[in-house]
């Protein structure tokens, strides 16, 4: 029988967003309340650390050669044979009924994760050793992932980020400090709403619905200001062009998520509205 991929019970994306969490809550200048979560789940005591440890193996370790990346593989699996099935089940049942008494499930667990496809591949190769055709396609993916032989180029930002998660805490920081400085400094023209809208871009790890509302309520704004700004212009050219561009500005829908290409096109538009209020009033 093949055993589903599930969020609520993946160690590897568990661990992930809670270490998000608090990346997030640090940055917002909250006292993190995930570490409390990270600290009597994920520790020296509990099987759910061992069983993360087989994730945090598969996802950091690098070969060129896929025999080597085979044999890892292998070896995993075997140290997972280790691990307490049924602690283990149940420590994922109390971690999830912990993140849902202090956060909201869906914004938490709706977070986009970048090595979303190789955890659930580790997930799968876990719960699936029943399963020929599950187990293979897991294996695959799995060496693949670790000799590197399915990803393309990567991009400089990407680069940068993972050397910047290979920071310790404090590093990380520091570094998050002197980049906060140097926009504050790069972008004094932005408006406070134009700022606004970057940090919550910032702030929200997760792709959460929070965010979406937060971008929607500011879209009804800015439609809004330029109906009223509309009503105050005497030339009906400009007029038209205000009310076209108005009915270009839609609302982000249910199932959509949120994008690099939202947010620009929603600092445009605030651009705008102060260039019309300057001359419009």
């Amino acid at each position: 029988m093949k055993v589903k991929h599930s969020k609520y019970k993946n160690t590897g994306i568990l661990f992930e967003l809670l270490t998000r969490q608090i990346t997030s809550e640090t940055i917002k200048g909250e006292t993190p309340k995930a570490i409390n979560i990270l600290k009597k789940f994920f520790n020296k005591n509990t099987q759910l650390l061992k069983e993360y440890q087989i994730y945090s193996t598969l996802l950091s370790k690098k070969y060129k050669d896929s025999n080597k990346a085979t044999i890892l593989l292998e070896t995993c699996l075997e140290a997972h044979k280790e691990v307490n099935k049924s602690i283990l089940r149940r420590e994922k049942f109390n971690l999830v009924k912990e993140i849902k008494k202090l956060y909201n499930a869906e914004d938490f667990f709706n977070a986009k994760i970048d090595n979303y496809k190789i955890l659930a591949s580790t997930y799968v190769l876990l719960e699936n050793q029943a399963n020929p055709i599950a187990l293979t396609n897991s294996k695959v993916t799995i060496v693949e992932y670790i000799t590197g032989a399915a990803l393309p180029n990567k991009p400089k930002t990407e680069m940068v980020m993972e050397e910047y998660e290979k920071f310790d805490k404090s590093t990380r920081l520091l570094t998050y400090k002197i980049l906060l400085e140097k926009f504050n400094e790069k972008y004094t023209d932005l408006s406070d709403n134009q700022k606004v809208l970057l940090k919550e871009y910032v702030y929200n790890v997760s792709n959460s619905p929070k965010l979406k509302a937060f971008i929607n309520e500011e879209i009804t704004t800015v439609k809004s200001e330029l109906a009223h700004i509309s009503a105050k212009v005497s030339d009906p050219v400009v007029k038209i062009k205000i009310n076209e561009v108005t009915n270009l500005i839609k609302p982000l829908c249910k199932k959509s998520s949120v994008h690099d290409d939202n947010i620009i096109n929603l600092l445009n538009y605030y651009e705008l509205v102060n260039e019309l209020t300057s001359i419009h009033g």
